[in-house]
């Protein structure tokens, strides 16, 4: 009874094991708009981008804040030396104290300033961070397409890799089925035994060649999974379909004319130069003065205003107009002027050679797209050129009348060319989305 109670323990265990091992080796299907949103989603630029967006949202609040009516409280307490002789005076009246020895002394004020004019500094300083936040958001919406098109990159990598693999594994097989044929052969003399050793060869280059294409499907996928923050551990497959977006036959003009409307790179150069032309303002206006009203309350002991001086707390309070004029900027400033000034011929430029650049890369992502669809017709022939070939060659070589040679050039030559069909699909689908990426 102990020895079955044992076993039902073990087996139990055992299954458990086994379970937990099926369910972590669970294959995970990735499909593309899949991977693109959580690579999105783990994107550490993004989060980058993210943080920086709140700094700038906390850049705006603090210059706001600067515009705020400022309040200073200021309270002290001093305790002097008794060392010092009054100094009195005789009046008929009797004596009087000019410099009593007040030893505990107090000095409190609360002031109120509230800036009127600055000459724009605060309203062009405010505006200055919010055309920032903006210009951060354009950056932000591209570094978001650089990091779909990457993924995109690696998806379609990994959808060649992945049925280049297929195709040779079927080949492979193919090749071994008519290995045992020409082995028949060899056993009644129809052919030499050096045509299966050719034959041999062959499968061994291909499965050679296996080992290259699944070193490159465990890089793809590993790279796959970490940009998308799924566990590199984690077995994941992508679909069998390659997943096809509509592609509208349009001329290379509304591609560029899309590109220069919509890129964010423009969108941002846009914001920067207004923020040049905003920062030359706001450097222009340190020629001008300041003007501000205030007032403070003071409960002071002693008060000066007191005379002589007593020993009590006395509160007095003034207000004011305040004019305050850095003369020497109307000098030094002249060379900050003309900084700000190169600041905004140095935008310009940029901003021209951003869209002498977008231009180019348009029309190259155009070019390389017609060009892979070019590719797809020529590769559909060479498949269609390929199988007919290796149908003859299959046939002469199973009735004896050609050589293994011929026979396995006409193998490759159609293995090749399906991988090239592939290749060419998966680019020419590749090469669209650059073409879309290019224009957004």
């Amino acid at each position: 009874m102990y020895h079955q109670l044992k076993t039902k323990n073990f087996l139990l265990i055992f299954c458990l094991m086994m379970n937990g091992y099926c369910q972590a080796q669970e294959q995970k299907i990735l499909s593309l708009d899949e991977a693109i949103n959580l690579g999105i989603a783990h994107s550490k630029q993004l989060e980058t981008d993210n943080i920086q967006m709140k700094i700038a949202d906390s850049k705006v609040i603090q210059g706001r804040n600067l515009a705020l009516p400022q309040v200073s409280l200021n309270l002290s307490y001093i305790r002097i030396s008794d060392n010092i002789t009054p100094f009195r005076v005789n009046f008929p009246t009797g004596d009087v104290v000019l410099n009593p020895q007040i030893l505990n002394q107090s000095y409190n004020s609360l002031q109120v300033r509230q800036v009127i004019y600055a000459g724009g500094k605060f309203k062009n300083g405010i505006q200055l961070l919010e055309f920032e936040k903006k210009a951060l958001l354009f950056d932000m919406e591209k570094n978001k397409t650089d990091i779909s098109y990457n993924i995109t990159t690696l998806w379609y990598n990994l959808f060649t890799v992945k049925e280049s693999k297929k195709l040779i594994e079927t080949n492979v097989e193919l090749l071994i089925n008519q290995k045992k044929d020409a082995e028949n052969f060899v056993k009644q003399g129809i052919v030499l035994a050096s045509d299966v050793l050719k034959i041999d060869l062959a499968v061994t280059n291909l499965q050679s060649g296996l080992i290259d294409i699944a070193t490159s499907e465990s890089l793809l996928k590993f790279n796959l999974c970490l940009l998308t923050g799924i566990d590199p551990k984690t077995n994941i497959d992508i679909p069998e379909t390659l997943p096809i977006v509509n592609q509208p036959d349009a001329l290379m003009d509304d591609y560029l004319t899309l590109a220069l409307n919509n890129r964010p790179e423009l969108k941002s150069l846009n914001i920067r130069k207004e923020q040049a032309n905003l920062g030359l303002k706001l450097t222009q206006s340190n020629f001008l003065p300041i003007l501000s009203v205030g007032g403070k309350v003071n409960y002071d002991m002693p008060n000066q205003r007191v005379f002589p001086n007593q020993a009590s707390i006395t509160g007095t309070w003034d207000m004011g107009v305040f004019l305050n004029w850095n003369l020497s900027e109307l000098f030094t400033n002249e060379e900050k002027v003309r900084e700000s000034i190169l600041s905004v011929s140095k935008i310009n430029t940029a901003f021209e050679q951003a869209k002498e650049g977008i231009q180019l890369e348009v029309n190259a992502n155009y070019n390389n797209y017609l060009q892979a669809k070019q590719k797809i017709v020529n590769a559909q022939k060479a498949v269609e050129q390929a199988t007919e070939n290796f149908r003859v060659e299959k046939n002469k070589f199973s009735a004896n009348t050609t050589t293994s040679t011929d026979f396995l050039n006409a193998n490759t030559l159609l293995i090749q060319s399906r991988i090239n069909l592939i290749t060419a699909t998966a680019n020419a689908e590749l090469a669209y989305r650059k073409l879309e990426k290019s224009t957004k």
